[in-house]
């Protein structure tokens, strides 16, 4: 054993082996240096990373988050000092400078979409506004809706309303004392008493309400304080102010003498909205309409109607109305 040895060690000292095992000895000392190294490397923390604002997601649908210190980062899993003097990394989570590319990358594509919407809304706030209502613009930082002004109100109209009291005077009693039935917030063109045996047609009243106008329709003899248009000689149409009487004198066709008699009892102004004045006018009497035409008294002598629902005035302003209407009252007084 001891000759093996001694024969070993020439061996080994022998000038043609030293470059061998010079190249062993360095081989088993970095063998030894790795497992130490190594093994003490495989124990290091990784440095602690915090997300920040700006932090995107990359193509790979990885979280990408920055480091508050940047620190050399080894290549290897392992961390060896012999590599970039840096600690072990995570082989799937990317490089500092690979993330910063898919950062940047993403930004700018954020940007382009950004822009992509507001010129699409833009777009849309244009159609918008070529249409009716709210204008809608788009600002740098958001939409601003400017309202459209709300539509005016309608003001209230003025109507009358007015109620009368019509009848036949019983034999014997006397004038403005008999009950007679009442007619109240009686419509435009409504027939008295009746349809089907009509004297008169109510038509509305005159300017502020001074009066109610009636227009004939029947055969009779008038008495009382109501004046005649055009005059009292041809009395189409007579005005009674409210709390005056008249009395209209009938012929029946069997001969006989009835005596009617035609109260205002009131006539009262109220405030409307213009869907109440439109429900006045369609209230009218078809059944009057129908007596005015065929008996051709559509028109009033020297009265009109006004823009004012169920009024009348004057056709004319000249002396000449004046002077008829003032006739008209004197002629029947008289």
């Amino acid at each position: 054993m001891t000759e093996f040895l001694t024969a070993l060690k020439a061996d080994l000292l022998d000038r043609r082996l030293m470059p061998l095992v010079a190249l062993v000895a360095i081989a088993l000392i970095g063998a030894i240096a790795y497992a130490v190294l190594g093994g003490g490397g495989s124990t290091a923390s990784t440095p602690t990373t915090v997300a920040t604002p700006g932090a995107s997601t990359g193509s790979s649908g990885l979280s990408i988050s920055q480091s508050t210190t940047e620190k050399a980062v080894a290549e290897t899993t392992n961390g060896a000092a012999e590599q970039r003097k840096g600690v072990a990394r995570n082989p799937f989570k990317p490089l500092p400078e690979a993330a910063k590319q898919v950062a940047s990358t993403s930004t700018a594509t954020a940007t382009g979409g950004s822009t992509t919407t507001s010129a699409g809304s833009g777009s849309s706030n244009a159609g918008t506004k070529s249409r009716s209502g709210p204008s809608t613009s788009s600002g740098g930082s958001g939409t601003t809706t400017t309202p459209s002004k709300p539509p005016t109100p309608a003001k209230p109209q003025t109507v009358y309303h007015v109620s009368v009291l019509f009848g036949t005077i019983p034999a014997g009693a006397a004038a403005n004392t008999a009950l007679l039935p009442p007619f109240v917030n009686i419509k435009l063109l409504t027939p008295l008493p009746d349809g089907k045996q009509p004297l008169i047609v109510y038509r509305g009243v005159t300017a502020k309400g001074k009066s109610a106008t009636f227009t004939l329709v029947g055969e009779a003899i008038l008495h009382g304080t109501a004046a005649c248009l055009p005059s009292a000689s041809q009395c189409q149409a007579i005005d009674l102010q409210a709390g005056n009487s008249e009395q209209l004198e009938y012929l029946t066709p069997s001969g006989e003498t009835v005596l009617y008699e035609l109260r205002v009892a009131s006539i009262t102004a109220v405030k409307a909205s213009s869907a109440s004045v439109k429900s006045l006018l369609r209230g009218e009497s078809k059944v009057g309409r129908e007596l005015l035409r065929h008996a051709g008294l559509t028109a009033i002598p020297f009265l009109r109607y006004s823009s004012q629902a169920g009024v009348l005035v004057f056709a004319g302003r000249g002396a000449s109305v004046a002077r008829a209407h003032a006739a008209a009252h004197h002629g029947h007084r008289a």
